[in-house]
């Protein structure tokens, strides 16, 4: 007799374990726990307090793949060679990057033990030149890579320390570019252009499959959103709220599952809102206790998300997003 799976004409993945960032409406079985599991929203997202930085900072680079292991480089005033690294418990001074720089525009390049840091601007606090110097870290030291092909401040970054895109950004001054490069270890290459010139945008999600959303362009503060398919940038659904420099969780599934929090508008008006991405749809959730922008952000996807650092005035504060029992079991009666 025909299973209903052959019949409906799938099969269920099966994995030994849970995947490290299923989307909304997934389906799996653990084949190590021997149980079919579900993920899904559980009730209304919050944030809470998380372990400060031990500097406080903005305009930093941040990285990281999940809430409990993220990776905060350089920024304003005065940290320009630090780097912070998380467990989930506490932030810890480790090596300090060669190049003293601030401005990333929060952007999002790896994981907290393999990532790379480029361009910004040199040194802190701002006002110093715009530089194009790549880093990359292994966990444990910073080492220099080939530059980035132009200087610029303010850009977004995704994807990991092998493969990865920057786009955007302020080169020369304060004028707002559409540029895009992509990194293949050990060179870059031209990538796509944006449709919309920006700087201050986050970033999240694969070489191939990116999102930068908001930003700050010539015509002022914009709430528009593009994805990245590896060759071209398409705009997609805007954000609600109208602001730049945001934080972002998404890490590789950005393009489906991402989340945005703070920011600001012009005034400058520093902002505590949450907006949750499902791959169709940007929705509210819940605020920061803290309003605040240039602030670090890392995670898995629309499910958490861990934000840092920020001003003004400069935090050391963290916050975590959660959404409370996401994952259900499934079992026979």
């Amino acid at each position: 007799m025909a299973d209903y799976s052959t019949i409906k004409g799938f099969t269920i993945q099966s994995i030994a374990g849970d995947p490290p960032a299923p989307g909304i409406g997934q389906v799996w079985y653990n084949s190590t726990a021997t149980t079919l599991k579900a993920y899904g929203k559980q009730g209304t997202g919050a944030w809470a307090s998380a372990p400060s930085l031990n500097t406080a900072r903005d305009a930093m680079g941040s990285a990281g793949a999940t809430v409990s292991a993220a990776l905060a480089n350089g920024g304003d005033p005065t940290p320009g060679l630090i780097t912070e690294t998380y467990n989930g418990t506490a932030w810890t001074e480790v090596g300090d990057s060669s190049n003293i720089r601030t401005q990333y525009g929060n952007s999002w390049n790896g994981t907290s033990t393999a990532c790379i840091m480029a361009r910004g601007a040199q040194p802190a606090p701002a006002g110093g030149p715009i530089i194009a110097a790549t880093e990359s870290w292994d966990g444990t030291s910073w080492a220099a890579l080939t530059a980035a092909p132009t200087a610029s401040r303010g850009s977004m970054g995704a994807g990991t320390s092998t493969a990865a895109v920057v786009a955007g950004g302020y080169y020369p001054s304060n004028v707002a570019v559409t540029t895009c490069f992509e990194y293949n270890a050990p060179s870059w290459s031209t990538g796509g252009a944006l449709n919309t010139a920006r700087a201050w945008m986050p970033g999240g999600g694969s070489q191939t499959a990116a999102i930068i959303a908001g930003g700050l362009n010539p015509g002022g503060v914009t709430a528009n959103v593009e994805e990245y398919d590896g060759t071209s940038w398409t705009e997609t659904q805007n954000i609600t709220t109208t602001r730049d420099a945001m934080g972002m969780s998404g890490a590789q599934t950005a393009q489906t599952s991402a989340i945005v929090f703070g920011g600001r508008t012009p005034g400058p008006v520093w902002k505590d809102e949450a907006e949750q991405w499902n791959g169709t749809s940007w929705t509210e959730t819940g605020d920061l206790a803290s309003a605040r922008g240039l602030l670090g952000g890392c995670g898995a996807s629309s499910m958490t998300a861990l934000a840092f650092g920020g001003g003004d005035p400069k935090y050391t504060a963290a916050e975590e997003f959660s959404i409370p029992d996401a994952t259900k079991t499934f079992t026979a009666s």
